[in-house]
């Protein structure tokens, strides 16, 4: 349960760093699972009350349930990608605590696809409870896989941490994903990985925590589009 306290709010019991790493590879399952139960619980009263616009308030429910933890990652990594020096400057204004343009842009970013997502989200059936969770499944599983893959960068210490537990275990995180994959969410997860294993390469010499939160965010999201989308040729609908 201490995937969920490290990276949720969820109070699930004390924190303990090395088993944390150790399981990391579970915690797509664990922590998006859990989370896309949460999304669907916490907007189901308010689509009664409010209808489709509820699905807006999917935003910072989303954003509140993590603690704004991977939210930092983005505005930190969009500081980094905006610097036109060396991947040295750029590793120095990831982590820089001020927030600067870099970070509002990718913010904007952010938004507005998530945004969209809200737009084309249905009813509160089953249907739209497995869309949430894969969601949540699957853009955890494109974090975990940027950062097993892709050597840390300079001076990670927590990535590199993470690194060294997670080497190797791309195939059970690509397992994992299987139950909760349709055609356009599989073709997303590889399109998504390599382009921010790419980015992390080129804007900062490699992975690291912040990517990684970068790229859950991001993912979320552009998954959850892809699984509305996509849902008749998903598993449980094929099933």
């Amino acid at each position: 349960m201490g995937q969920l306290s490290f990276f949720t709010v969820i109070p699930a019991g004390k924190v303990d760093f090395e088993l944390v790493m150790e399981y990391a590879f579970l915690s797509p399952l664990v922590v998006g699972i859990v989370t896309g139960v949460i999304d669907y619980l916490a907007i189901l009263p308010l689509y009664l009350i409010l209808g489709h616009l509820a699905w807006v308030l999917l935003i910072p429910v989303v954003e509140g349930v993590r603690g704004f933890n991977h939210l930092d990652g983005l505005l930190d990594f969009g500081d980094a990608l905006m610097i036109r020096g060396t991947q040295e400057e750029r590793r120095r204004a990831l982590r820089d605590v001020a927030v600067g343009a870099g970070g509002v842009g990718l913010l904007v970013v952010y938004l507005t696809i998530f945004y969209v997502a809200t737009q084309v989200m249905g009813g509160t059936g089953f249907t739209t409870l497995y869309q949430l969770i894969s969601a949540e499944v699957l853009s955890r599983v494109v974090g975990l896989l940027s950062l097993s893959i892709s050597k840390p960068m300079e001076g990670s210490s927590l990535g590199k941490a993470f690194h060294e537990r997670l080497k190797g275990k791309w195939p059970v995180l690509l397992v994992e994903s299987v139950p909760f994959l349709s055609l356009c969410s599989l073709i997303v997860t590889a399109i998504l990985t390599i382009l921010f294993v790419y980015a992390g390469k080129r804007v900062l010499g490699g992975s690291s925590g912040d990517l990684t939160g970068m790229a859950i965010t991001l993912s979320f999201p552009i998954m959850l589009i892809s699984e509305v989308k996509c849902y008749p040729f998903s598993l449980p609908h094929l099933l």
